[in-house]
This record gives structure tokens, C-alpha cells and sequence, in this order.
């Protein structure tokens, strides 16, 4: 290790990352596999439900990004500026601070020009000018510019618990490292998932802005994935897998970054898990498609039979996800029913094959699933 020297981006060699090829490749396949699964499953879905499909997984997206920044956002205003964007539907629910995410989504999603510094500047501008933000620490649309004595750390933790996970470049250094950065988005060879990871964890170590670099970061990854592959946020959401494993997406941005812990600029465990997190994302929503699909065809099969008000309640209730199975006392919570109607009503559900009992159940506390 360089003497004194304790950042990656310190280091006289960055930034040539380096990676095990033979390492990563099995994880290219399978991840390349499941993509192709993926578009297999969108094509059985309705044009109606695709779009569904997609302003849900782009939400998703938007939500989940700006969760793992302390940004909690209003669903409803963020679907509303989603379908005005995508879909060119204005209900006029959307807030101005949605309308400039949404935006910023669509240009992610759907424009494949070269990456620019304009376009990066402008993202954060429209991500961060109507939210919640510090105007001491962050100017938005422009790069930190912090002397010498007002470095940029990334901590966790308040007073004695304290904790430094990284500190970023000088702010001097910044315009040369972009600039090396943008060539590198724009003109590398890698496999766009090996590219989308290096970008990924690269423009968290430059750490240009004051704030918001993880979801720009997080942005620049879906648009390498979409110009390079065709899929983005669209279809699944890198951001809600990465929420799913928190744990490690910090724990490997700090050991990656550490030289201490990372020597050799090498970046084969962090591509590795990035991988997994876009098979993970993918899988995600497979199961999502899978899920719709199972319910059209629940709809189709119990079309003619008669249900009842209460009992309609109750499979809505399921088909929601929120449950896999009900019982009695649920579906009296759901129907305002009596024990005794609502055993009745379940039961004649199961005399007409709309559900099942689940097995190894105790006769007083039966539950009830779907027959999918």
C-alpha cells in the first residue's frame, strides 16, 4: 500500500481498475440469461398492463432511490408526474419537485446521447432545485468547491459516534475526473454490466455535488443499462434491490474504496455483487409479470361464477399480495361480517373452487388461499 495514502482515488495508478474476468463471467451469463426471460414475460402482458407494468417498476425506481437518501416522496404525486411524462396523461396531482424526478427519469430511460457534464448538471439541478436541501452545503446544477480546511466526507452516525466511510477528492480535482469518467461512459468496450457497475462506484468516489450523488450515481448506472442493453427502470428497479441489501452495497463501497483494504484498484467483488443486484432487480419483476398474469387468469376463470359483495372484497384482498392466505377472523375484519356469515361465505368460495384450504391447518384456525 502507498504510504499515508488511505483513499482508492489517491492512489497513483486510479483510476485503472482492474477485475477477474474468469471471476465475473458466470454471473454475466446467468444475469444475461434472466434478461432474456424478462422480455419473454413483458411480451404476455397486455399493451394496457405493460404500462402499467412500467409506471409501477419506474416508481418503484424514483421511491426507492430517494428513500436511501433520507428523501421520502408522495406516491401518488410521483405516479401522476410518471403518467404525464410517459404516457402524456395530466390529472394535475403531480408536484413540481415530482415533475422534475419524472423528467429526469425519462431523459435516463429514453435519450442514448452521449453523457455530458450539461446533462449530468442538469439532472441534479432538477433532482435537488424544489426538494429539501441544504443551500449552505449544496448549490444545485454545479459541483461542490470546498477549500482545503471544509473536505467532503461520507459518515454515518452524530457527535462521539461518529464515523468516516469515506472522503471524497479535493474539489480541485473534479473537472479532470469527470472529464475522465464521461470518456469512459461514452467509449469503453466493457459488457454494459461491468460497465454499469465501474460507472456505478466511480462517480460515488468522485463525489462531485454537495448532495445527491448516489441517486445520480444510481441514474447513470439504468442509463448505461438502457443505452447498452435496452433495459432500465422501465422494467425493473435497480434501486429497490439495492434497498433489499443495504447492508452490503455499504460495506462494499467502503472496502473498495479503502486502500487498505483494496490495493490493487481491484474492483471484482463490487462488479460481481452489482451483477446480483440487476439479476436480483430482474428476478423482481418476473415474479411481478408472473404474478399479473396468475390474476388475469383468476379473473378469466371465476368470471361466471356468482359472488357476493363481501366475498368479492375478499379476494381482492389476496389478489393484493398484502396476504397469501385469509381466515375467519380477516375476513370479518375486511367484510364487517359475523363468525358465522363469514364461515359460510368461505366456505361456499371453496365449494365453488375460487379457494382452497391451506394444509396442515387446525380446523379452528383454517386459512384459505386462492386456487391460482
Amino acid at each position: 500500500m502507498q504510504k499515508n495514502k488511505l483513499w482508492i482515488w489517491q492512489h497513483t495508478n486510479y483510476p485503472h481498475f482492474t477485475y477477474d474476468s474468469k471471476a465475473i463471467e458466470t454471473h454475466l451469463l446467468e444475469t444475461t440469461r434472466i434478461q432474456g426471460q424478462l422480455e419473454g414475460s413483458i411480451k404476455h402482458l397486455s399493451l394496457d398492463k405493460q404500462h402499467t407494468f412500467q409506471t409501477n417498476t419506474i416508481l418503484d425506481e424514483i421511491l426507492f432511490t430517494s428513500y436511501m437518501e433520507g428523501e421520502v416522496l408522495h406516491r401518488d404525486s410521483v405516479r401522476s408526474s410518471l403518467r404525464k411524462q410517459f404516457e402524456d396523461v395530466d390529472d394535475h396531482k403531480g408536484s413540481k419537485h415530482a415533475d422534475n424526478i419524472a423528467s429526469v427519469q425519462y431523459d435516463v430511460n429514453t435519450n442514448a446521447k452521449p453523457l455530458s457534464l450539461e446533462r449530468l448538471h442538469r439532472w441534479h439541478y432538477e433532482l435537488i432545485v424544489d426538494g429539501e436541501y441544504d443551500a449552505t452545503q449544496v448549490t444545485p446544477g454545479a459541483f461542490r468547491n470546498h477549500n482545503e480546511m471544509d473536505e467532503m466526507y461520507v459518515t454515518s452516525g452524530t457527535g462521539a459516534k461518529t464515523r468516516v466511510h469515506y472522503v471524497a477528492p479535493p474539489s480541485e480535482l473534479l473537472d479532470v475526473q469527470i472529464e475522465s469518467f464521461l470518456a469512459y461512459c461514452n467509449s469503453t468496450t466493457d459488457n454494459p454490466l461491468i460497465q454499469s457497475a465501474i460507472a456505478h462506484i466511480w462517480f460515488v468516489q468522485i463525489h462531485p455535488y454537495g448532495d445527491g450523488n448516489g441517486r445520480i450515481a444510481r441514474n447513470i448506472t439504468n442509463y448505461i443499462l438502457s443505452k447498452g442493453l435496452g433495459l432500465d427502470s422501465r422494467y425493473f428497479s435497480l434501486s429497490h434491490a439495492i434497498n433489499n441489501d443495504l447492508k452490503n452495497y455499504g460495506e462494499l463501497l467502503e472496502q473498495s474504496n479503502r486502500l487498505t483494504k483494496n490495493p490493487n484498484l481491484d474492483l471484482t467483488p463490487w462488479i460481481v455483487w452489482h451483477t446480483q443486484i440487476i439479476h436480483s432487480a430482474i428476478e423482481m419483476s418476473i415474479n411481478a409479470i408472473d404474478k399479473t398474469i396468475a390474476k388475469t387468469k383468476f379473473y378469466d376463470k371465476i368470471r361466471e361464477i356468482k359472488i357476493s359483495q363481501n366475498q368479492s372484497k375478499a379476494i381482492n384482498f389476496l389478489l393484493s399480495g398484502k396476504e397469501e392466505s385469509i381466515n375467519n377472523s380477516m375476513y370479518r375484519a375486511i367484510t364487517d361480517t359475523s363468525q358465522v356469515t363469514a364461515s359460510r361465505q368461505l366456505n361456499d368460495l371453496v365449494k365453488k373452487g375460487v379457494l382452497q384450504k391451506v394444509a396442515n391447518q387446525k380446523a379452528r384456525s383454517s386459512a384459505y388461499e386462492l386456487c391460482l
